[in-house]
């Protein structure tokens, strides 16, 4: 695995228009990723590239292999996720700040998959959608059996309701 994304643009030049399959598994910094104690163990690139003279588009998917802990149960968990990919590549020169650019006949992807990838995972990392998570009384999760606690509290707002005007 490397951790630069390198693509070699040579056959795609040749063959003007014509999407060429890019494929690969690369390891990237574990800073991406939003969710605390958890590890990118490799991201899966399955992407087509198409040159369109002097421009390159980029498009397919990301597949982020995670292992990390559940935010609301602290179940350990290993998730793929998927991400669409789409962006194009200028030749030398990017006409606004948040366009990627590429020279001679190799394209470095690193930053622009690491960018999608830090833009596009879910805000929490969960075991599955319905996670009921912990008691916040007893701590128990909440998954795996049902507690006894008084979950229950009063809306502080509540005395507003007894307010005379």
């Amino acid at each position: 695995m490397s951790d630069k994304i390198i693509i070699d643009l040579t056959e795609n030049i040749a063959n003007t228009g014509q999407a060429i399959p890019f494929m690969g598994e690369f390891e990237l910094p574990n800073d991406l990723l939003p969710y605390p104690n958890s590890v990118l163990n490799k991201v899966l690139v399955n992407v087509d590239v198409t040159f369109e003279n002097p421009n390159v588009l980029v498009c397919g998917t990301l597949s982020c292999c995670i292992s990390g802990y559940c935010d609301r149960c602290l179940k350990q968990l290993d998730v793929t996720i998927d991400l669409p990919f789409e962006q194009t590549f200028y030749k030398d020169i990017a006409e606004e700040d948040d366009q990627y650019v590429y020279t001679s006949s190799l394209l470095d992807a690193t930053q622009a998959f690491a960018d999608e990838i830090v833009l596009s995972l879910p805000m929490s990392l969960l075991c599955n959608d319905d996670c009921k998570g912990l008691c916040p009384k007893c701590g128990c999760n909440l998954n795996e059996k049902q507690c006894d606690c008084d979950t229950t509290r009063e809306n502080p707002f509540s005395v507003l309701k007894n307010l005379k005007f």
